[in-house]
């Protein structure tokens, strides 16, 4: 039995065409596969994720860190006398971080001025 030779082109492309598409198929599985092997572990992440929000919030109770902190930190009030300006810190470069009030902020009234560590009162 002799093909013509458009017979056996076609004959050809039948046969790459079906391997092409096994390959496909096959491909498609595995990355299939792969999507529900990631899907899974997303979910066991977020599983995860939650426990641990919920270990957190419990951890960082108001209460349990007040005891805590009662405990184990020698911590005390603070009073007005251990307020300071910035000028006042050791290795402090004078004028440095302290903002002067430009000549446009005059006619500005507060009424109830503040005091500033430096003595200065805010508004003045």
């Amino acid at each position: 039995m002799i093909f013509r030779p458009s017979t056996l082109l076609w004959m050809m492309l039948w046969v790459f065409a079906a391997f092409g598409l096994y390959m496909v198929k096959y491909k498609v599985q595995a990355i299939k596969a792969q999507v529900a092997m990631a899907e899974k572990q997303l979910n066991d992440e977020k599983k995860n994720l939650h426990v641990l929000t919920a270990e957190w919030t419990y951890l960082n109770r108001p209460e349990r860190l007040r005891q805590l902190s009662a405990h184990y930190l020698d911590i005390k009030p603070l009073h007005g006398k251990q307020l300071a300006d910035f000028a006042s810190l050791p290795g402090a470069k004078p004028g440095y971080g302290v903002e002067q009030a430009s000549d446009d902020e005059e006619g500005i009234e507060v009424e109830n001025p503040v005091t500033l560590a430096s003595g200065a009162t805010h508004g003045e």
